[in-house]
């Protein structure tokens, strides 16, 4: 990640030397899935299924055409990814947040590993904070009417009781 950052660095820094009308340029990035939570089980384990991520086949969606980041900018890199100059980090960013919070984990998450709801709350400074965990549902609750008639109900009456 930080080689790639450097070549954002320096890619800008080459195109601004240049003056011209050139600001940005978009590139490839591989292997944007390469997370060994969706092979391994019992790193961060959930309910998940084992050697599946929300993209299907890890492999697969690692080595692909499509996926997670696999087409970015130079500056959208910087913004989101880069680990030293994003600001792309929940976990500082929540403390500034004054309104209700509902955040919501899915026992069977085959995309956010299992410490990122909780992490997320804990720092969390609002005094109207609420967690709820949704047993068995993925993380798009593809093919789980019932727990995405849930977590939709839980989220409409979440926000009655608030009068939104």
């Amino acid at each position: 990640m930080r080689r790639i950052t450097e070549h954002a660095l320096d890619t800008l820094d080459r195109l601004k030397a240049r003056g011209g009308a050139e600001v940005e340029r978009p590139f490839l990035v591989h292997r944007t899935m390469a997370d060994p939570r969706f092979l391994d089980p019992t790193l961060e384990p959930n309910d998940r299924r084992p050697g599946w991520c929300y993209l299907g086949n890890p492999e697969t969606a690692n080595n692909g055409p499509a996926g997670l980041a696999r087409f970015t900018t130079l500056r959208a890199w910087l913004s989101q990814w880069s680990p030293d100059h994003s600001r792309a980090d929940a976990e500082a960013c929540i403390k500034t947040v004054t309104v209700p919070l509902l955040v919501v984990e899915n026992s069977a998450d085959d995309a956010v590993p299992t410490a990122h709801p909780r992490c997320v709350f804990d720092a969390a400074t609002t005094k109207d904070k609420t967690y709820q965990r949704i047993d068995g549902a993925t993380h798009y609750y593809k093919d789980q009417p019932t727990h995405q008639s849930y977590a939709v109900n839980l989220m409409t009456q979440w926000l009655q009781n608030r009068r939104f």
